[in-house]
């Protein structure tokens, strides 16, 4: 969906609807419904996004069940905890992006000239932050799709399997044991089905998924409005967010949750989705500050 959108289908759009006349509403006022449009905007957005993943991941889809072959040793590697967490995973990828987007246009904001700047702020904040949102459901669906699809093995799919051995023969190391003819101990099915799920890596797309948009987002508007703070912004977290991605798609493997192919699936997943969506945004000083309806401040002088 594009921005354009967003602006017309979202209250916080109507937060962008004034006229050059119009009188500027109080700071208190400008908070309140700011703060209001921006909560249940992003609330809807996150609400049916996790109610049909859930449905989705759950009933609406089962992974396909591959025959285990007897002699892969890449399937039979111990089972670890995740270095980088599920939790962490998501306060980084869904979490950071709003505060990085929220702290870069209240400077932008806060330096320009216009009326209605605090309403405008609410507005192009979550505007912004849906998107990102928005691509980001859509490259978890897409990701979950893939995982079912393939239904390729994890590296430590014995380990939470825990095959029957007594009801198979594996004797033939060439063989392989159809899904049908498997017997999995383990007490957990959903441990078993995400066993049965490893490419591509979800944690990787979603890692790589946030830094490419914080990569975009940082260089275009540091360079495009040249205020000296986003700039220091973006030198220090470009930089950040980089050392972190490459660090959560190394222990996907080094964790023995996936295969370095299942890392490269991941990382082109990310660039499908966010290289479409917001290559053609930011790209100019004017349509940074024409589409959030302000004006450059005298202080806004270019530099690197």
């Amino acid at each position: 969906m594009s921005e354009r959108a967003l602006r017309r289908t979202t209250f916080s759009g109507r937060l962008l609807r004034f006229k050059e006349e119009e009188e500027e509403i109080d700071r208190k006022t400008a908070i309140v419904k700011g703060g209001i449009y921006m909560a249940l905007d992003i609330v809807i957005v996150l609400g049916i996004s996790c109610s049909l993943f859930l449905w989705f991941s759950g009933s609406g889809i089962n992974p396909y069940e591959r025959a285990m072959p007897c002699g892969d040793i890449s399937i039979q590697q111990p089972f670890k905890e995740n270095t980088v967490g599920l939790k962490h995973l998501l306060v980084i990828t869904l979490g950071s992006p709003f505060l990085i987007v929220a702290l870069v246009e209240a400077i932008l904001h806060f330096k320009s000239k216009g009326s209605n700047r605090l309403a405008k702020f609410f507005s192009a904040t979550t505007i912004t932050y849906l998107k990102y949102l928005l691509m980001y459901a859509a490259c978890t669906f897409a990701m979950e799709f893939l995982k079912c699809y393939v239904g390729r093995l994890r590296p430590h799919f014995f380990s939470v399997c825990k095959p029957d051995w007594s009801k198979v023969d594996c004797t033939d190391k060439q063989s392989f044991i159809d899904s049908s003819d498997l017997v999995c101990t383990n007490p957990n099915p959903r441990k078993i089905r995400t066993a049965r799920t490893s490419f591509p890596s979800g944690h990787t797309a979603a890692a790589f998924h946030v830094f490419l948009f914080v990569y975009i987002y940082l260089r275009r508007m540091a360079e495009n409005t040249g205020i000296k703070e986003i700039i220091t912004i973006r030198n220090i977290l470009v930089p950040s967010y980089a050392l972190w991605t490459v660090f959560c798609a190394v222990t996907r493997v080094t964790d023995n949750w996936h295969f370095p192919t299942d890392v490269l699936g991941g990382v082109i997943l990310a660039v499908v989705f966010i290289i479409p969506a917001f290559y053609s945004s930011w790209t100019t000083t004017e349509m940074i500050y024409k589409t959030r309806k302000i004006e450059p401040g005298n202080q806004n002088k270019k530099t690197d």
